[in-house]
């Protein structure tokens, strides 16, 4: 009896060991959970950048095509402004001193102040261009990644 309570002992230890889920099983199942809800934020995130990126890409669209405008609007004006300076220059070679020279001048001075008006809306509108908001929203992201705290914009 000694031998078959011996052999009797030796097999219970191994077969408990095979019934329970050791630290070996446990860990792979909570490797895969945390990779998989890893995956998920990540997926979350790179969509709400591509969204991002989609929103914001509208809105340069929309500045680049303000400024196309500004410089179609801009281009007659330099023109107007070249004629008005040829015009002050012949007539003052052709009177000295008259009126027509001050109303010339006028002329001329507010065709410059339009043109003047014009190039500060396109250097207004050439800064909005650029993608401000998706890189600092990627740049929050990267700061998070890291461990972190995000800056507030």
């Amino acid at each position: 009896m000694s031998d078959g309570a011996a052999k009797d002992q030796q097999q219970e230890p191994a077969g408990s060991a095979a019934e329970k889920p050791g630290i070996e099983d446990a860990l792979p199942l909570e490797l895969i959970e945390q990779l998989g809800a890893w995956l998920r934020q990540v997926t979350v995130a790179g969509s709400e950048l591509a969204n991002l990126f989609r929103l914001e890409l509208q809105l340069t669209l929309g500045d680049a095509r303000r400024l196309v405008m500004v410089g179609i609007v801009l281009l007659p004006m330099l023109i107007l402004c070249w004629i008005a300076l040829g015009v002050l220059v012949s007539w003052l070679a052709y009177s000295f001193t008259a009126s027509v020279t001050l109303a010339l001048t006028v002329f001329f001075l507010l065709q410059t102040v339009v043109v003047g008006f014009l190039i500060s809306q396109a250097v207004k509108f050439k800064r909005q261009m650029g993608f401000r908001r998706t890189k600092a929203h990627a740049h929050q992201l990267m700061q998070g990644a890291k461990g972190e705290t995000p800056s507030s914009d």
